[in-house]
């Protein structure tokens, strides 16, 4: 089975959306027995140093193996390096090193973006020429690392930038954290409504959208009727596991020099994470098969 591209998206931070990407490519990997792959396009860079460590993220950045250098020298007309050869395999702090790969970002990314953009536009290119190098660069080099894993995992942006469209374009089902509330609630349906209906017209076809619930608090009557109201809106696109607002999912994203199994890693909330992964699996077998 060919590799599944995944984007992980939401309009607004804040979310939990890197430690979702995380999570799912960790319990992936250790339950699953999946070959995963999480591309950062976010310039935040959160899922590049929870999975890399900060000694080894700099070490990428040092080595020019992040994925502004590959986008600059496209931009300035260069021959970038392979990008194959920003794949940094075996990462993540757990025991045994389960196959987590990483291609990494770094915060110069969005002073990239915006160089690139205004250089085309001196170029005498339109926007949409621009969205459409952005799409193939992309698509490129994801089809060069396809056969190295078995789900890439796209950790994008907040809100809808060049490269989050590109990474939506090419994926096969986006996942859409969001916090159980009145004004993400509006904001989901406005992503829906809108930028997916675009997303979905460039692309020739519908993506497979799944919503979870994170931060979540079951002794917040607000969040359990916004997340009764996202199911029954959702249905089957809404995933059932809600991740909860807890201190070892914050804990889990602090890097550890000394490895972990995934069981300390998570702590209480080991076997929650566990179950999104098996929900996620199952959900994409069953788009896959449709």
């Amino acid at each position: 089975m060919p590799a599944r591209i995944v984007s992980v998206i939401n309009m607004k931070g804040g979310v939990g959306k890197s430690t979702t990407t995380v999570s799912l490519a960790e319990t992936l990997a250790v339950h699953h027995r999946r070959r995963a792959l999480v591309i950062d396009l976010d310039p935040q860079t959160n899922a590049s140093i929870m999975l890399a460590g900060p000694d080894k993220w700099n070490d990428l950045r040092e080595a020019e193996r992040t994925l502004d250098f590959y986008f600059e020298a496209y931009a300035l007309q260069e021959k970038p390096k392979p990008f194959k050869s920003l794949v940094e395999h075996k990462v993540t702090d757990l025991k045994g090193k389960p196959d987590v790969a990483l291609c990494a970002a770094a915060p110069e990314f969005r002073i990239v973006e915006r160089d690139m953009i205004e250089n085309f536009v001196k170029r005498g290119f339109h926007i949409d020429a621009i969205q459409k190098w952005i799409c193939e660069r992309f698509a490129h080099g994801l089809r060069s690392v396809l056969n190295e894993t078995d789900v890439v995992l796209v950790d994008c942006p907040p809100g809808i930038s060049l490269f989050a469209e590109a990474a939506l374009i090419a994926a096969d089902a986006i996942i859409v954290p969001t916090i159980p509330d009145y004004v993400s609630r509006l904001g989901l349906i406005t992503f829906r409504r809108r930028a997916l209906r675009l997303i979905n017209e460039r692309r020739g076809g519908p993506s497979n959208l799944f919503v979870v619930a994170t931060k979540y608090d079951e002794t917040m009557s607000l969040h359990r009727s916004e997340a009764g109201l996202l199911k029954d809106n959702l249905g089957d696109a809404m995933f059932d596991v809600r991740i909860p607002q807890h201190v070892d999912i914050a804990r889990a994203a602090e890097w550890s020099d000394s490895p972990r199994t995934f069981e300390q890693k998570y702590g209480q909330m080991a076997g929650t994470i566990r179950k999104f992964g098996d929900e996620f699996v199952a959900k994409l077998e069953v788009a896959h098969a449709l």
